[in-house]
This record gives C-alpha cells, sequence and structure tokens, in this order.
C-alpha cells in the first residue's frame, strides 16, 4: 500500500537535439536564406539553385520536410555588414538570415568525344568541363550574437556537356555553365552539413503513479517516449487539480522536464517553482542544473 501511494521513477533514453558543428543554434527559428546578385547570370542561377538545395536540407532536418524556409535575392555586395543583416531580417522576416554569395571561374574544357549510340543529334557528343567555384556564406542569428558568421570553401565541379560535336569551345563553356543545375545542388547540400543538428543520446527521469491517476501518468509517459512532449504536458495537466501535494508537485515537475525538451527553458524554471512550492521532489534539483547548463552554451 506505502508503494502504490508513492511515486516510482520512470528512466526514458532518448536521442537530443544539440547545436550544430557550426555552433548556431537553429532549433525553433525561423530561417531565410538570401543569395545574391551575381557577377554574371550564371553565377546567380547556381546561387538560387544552391539556395534551394540548402533550404532542403534544413527543412529535412528542423521542419520534419516541411517547405517553409524562404528564400530571396539581394544586390552584390563584397561583403556582408551587420546593418546589411539588420534590414534582411526584417525584410525577411527570418530570426537566423544565411546569405549566399558564389563566384564561378573559367570553365576549362576537355576532349569533345563521340558518344556511341546517341539517343539525338544534340547528344552525340560529350566533353567534360572542370569549372572552379569559390562561395562564401553569412549567417546572422538575431536571437543569438549581434554578429555576422562568415564561412568561405572552394571546390571544382566536374560537369559532362553532352552537345552536338559543332560548337565553339565558346559555345561549350556557355553550355558547361548553363549546366550546372546538379553541381550546384550538391554544393548547397554540403554547405548544410555544419548547420545541421548533432544528436546525443540522454536520460531523462519522469515521476508516475501505479494507482492514483496511472492511466494518464503512463499516456503521458508514451507520448514523451514517441517524441510528442507537449501532448504529454496535456496529459499531466489535469493531475493538478487533484491527489496529493507530492502528487501534484511530481506532476509539475514532469511538465518542467517536458517543457526541458521543448527547449522552453522558462517554462521549465516556472514549472519547478511551481513543484517547489508544493512538496521536496528530489529529481528537481538534477534538472534545474541542466537547464542551468543549456542556457550556458
Amino acid at each position: 500500500m506505502a508503494a502504490a501511494c508513492s511515486p516510482q521513477v520512470y528512466p526514458l533514453y532518448m536521442d537530443v537535439r544539440q547545436p550544430s558543428t557550426s555552433g548556431l543554434k537553429l532549433a525553433g527559428k525561423n530561417i531565410s536564406i538570401v543569395y545574391m546578385d551575381g557577377a554574371s547570370p550564371a553565377d546567380s542561377l547556381f546561387d538560387r539553385q544552391a539556395a534551394s538545395a540548402l533550404a532542403r536540407s534544413l527543412e529535412e532536418d528542423y521542419l520534419d520536410g516541411r517547405e517553409e524556409i524562404g528564400i530571396f535575392r539581394t544586390a552584390r555586395a563584397d561583403s556582408v555588414s551587420l546593418e546589411l543583416m539588420h534590414s534582411l531580417v526584417m525584410e525577411t522576416e527570418g530570426d537566423v538570415v544565411f546569405v549566399l554569395s558564389s563566384e564561378l571561374g573559367e570553365p576549362q574544357m576537355e576532349t569533345n568525344m563521340q558518344v556511341h549510340n546517341a539517343k539525338s543529334a544534340d547528344s552525340a557528343y560529350v566533353c567534360p568541363a572542370v569549372i572552379p567555384v569559390k562561395t562564401q556564406l553569412y549567417v546572422y542569428d538575431s536571437m543569438g550574437q549581434d554578429k555576422v558568421h562568415k564561412f568561405r570553401g572552394s571546390a571544382s565541379m566536374r560537369p559532362r556537356v553532352f552537345n552536338s560535336g559543332m560548337l565553339t569551345q565558346e559555345g561549350l563553356k556557355t553550355l558547361a555553365l548553363r549546366s550546372l543545375e546538379g553541381e550546384a545542388e550538391n554544393v548547397g547540400g554540403r554547405i548544410s552539413k555544419p548547420f545541421l543538428s548533432v544528436w546525443n543520446t540522454e536520460s531523462f527521469s519522469f515521476y508516475y503513479y501505479d494507482g492514483f491517476g496511472s492511466e494518464q501518468w503512463i499516456s503521458g509517459l508514451a507520448n514523451v517516449a514517441t517524441g510528442h512532449p507537449a501532448a504529454a504536458v496535456d496529459n499531466w495537466a489535469p493531475l493538478l487539480k487533484s491527489g496529493s501535494a507530492l502528487s501534484r508537485a511530481c506532476a509539475c515537475y514532469n511538465i518542467a522536464m517536458a517543457f526541458f525538451l521543448l527547449e522552453d527553458y522558462t517554462l521549465a524554471e516556472r514549472w519547478l517553482d511551481q513543484a517547489d512550492k508544493l512538496e521536496d521532489v528530489p529529481l528537481a534539483s538534477g534538472l534545474r542544473k541542466r537547464i542551468a547548463a543549456r542556457l550556458e552554451k
């Protein structure tokens, strides 16, 4: 009987999102991507395609694939200042703004070779090309430090240019620059990698009761375990209206842990305060330390 009236501790092991290797925290923030007008139409087209690929990677990671990241265009500039980023935050309504600017080098064409069993006259020949690209990426998080983060990279793209065999070298170069969509998508995907989430497995402890309101306690645990901490809050909220001071304090603690998982540390601390007013809950001090550690990062 004593055990039935006492709270039990249930540990859960879950993968938790950490800041990306870039150090930026993007979870829960509105993201906008801006590409600059290039020195040539080919540069602009390349950046637009790379920006689309970057957006898709970030959407898959942070938004469950929902197409919610806006892509915008701005005038070319030699550098990106804080003033420009402040302006882009206002224009795009993004909490985090990425600005992408690339410069394509002169295509180096190799031997134009005949294609056996070509399906059309326009693809009777194929000419491998090497095109260098230098990319600059600027990132500003309006909810973080008031600074512009700068990232630079370079790569050599190797498109294969199918043609009729009648083009001049200049014509082949023009066609090579127009055939970079797949290469631009690859560059956009590589650009995204430092900004994708890092996941760590961590242990989280919750309270539950075998007797009083056991169905609601267990339903909340099930929702947390399946990645729905907000739904768990709805399960545990009715438990605050009845039961002993200890059981209500345990429900407050569980709700605080749910908000911790939702990365709303302010509400997590408020629910811990509510628990403290009701009863001394042993697990509460550990959660407070975890919240403090997250806020320091």
